[in-house]
């Protein structure tokens, strides 16, 4: 077997003198000794759940509801015949107004329950599959003496 040969730390090339790094300023070399992976912001990363300045915030939203429902509905009675163009028309307006909140990554949801007002009950139920830490939901109430009308807003964030 052959000696192997010890190579020396004179023997290695260092990263200042590679041809990469040569040049007529020595700011350059300086700039490159100064930077380590905590100093340079990552190029590709993922944000998978929102900041906390970025979460649903259930009051703009619910304070969008109720101005929406009591300009179209305030003054008015109850009909057959206007009870669904008043409902497409007050989730259309939420949807509308809800989307220059501009909530980043959030897909929001609007349903109107719009009924007439004599006294019966209504019972309504609803269940919802997400994740709690960031979704939500919001709704409001309006009544007047022949409407009631319920308008429930979910936000569910798109990962």
């Amino acid at each position: 077997m052959g000696e192997r040969e010890e190579i020396g730390i004179e023997d290695a090339i260092s990263v200042e003198g590679s041809d990469l790094t040569k040049g007529n300023d020595t700011e350059d070399t300086e700039i490159f000794k100064e930077q380590s992976y905590e100093s340079i912001p990552a190029l590709h990363s993922y944000q998978i759940k929102p900041s906390l300045l970025e979460r649903f915030k259930a009051d703009p939203v619910k304070e969008i509801i109720r101005n929406v429902q009591t300009e179209i509905l305030t003054g008015k009675n109850y009909s057959v015949d206007n009870a669904k163009k008043w409902t497409s028309k007050i989730a259309n307006e939420v949807n509308a107004r809800c989307r220059e909140l501009k909530m980043r990554r959030y897909k929001h949801i609007a349903q109107v329950i719009l009924g007439e007002l004599k006294g019966a009950g209504v019972k309504t139920g609803l269940r919802c599959v997400w994740d709690c830490e960031t979704d939500g939901f919001t709704s409001e109430l309006f009544m007047n003496d022949t409407i009631f009308c319920i308008t429930i807003v979910f936000a569910v964030y798109l990962y």
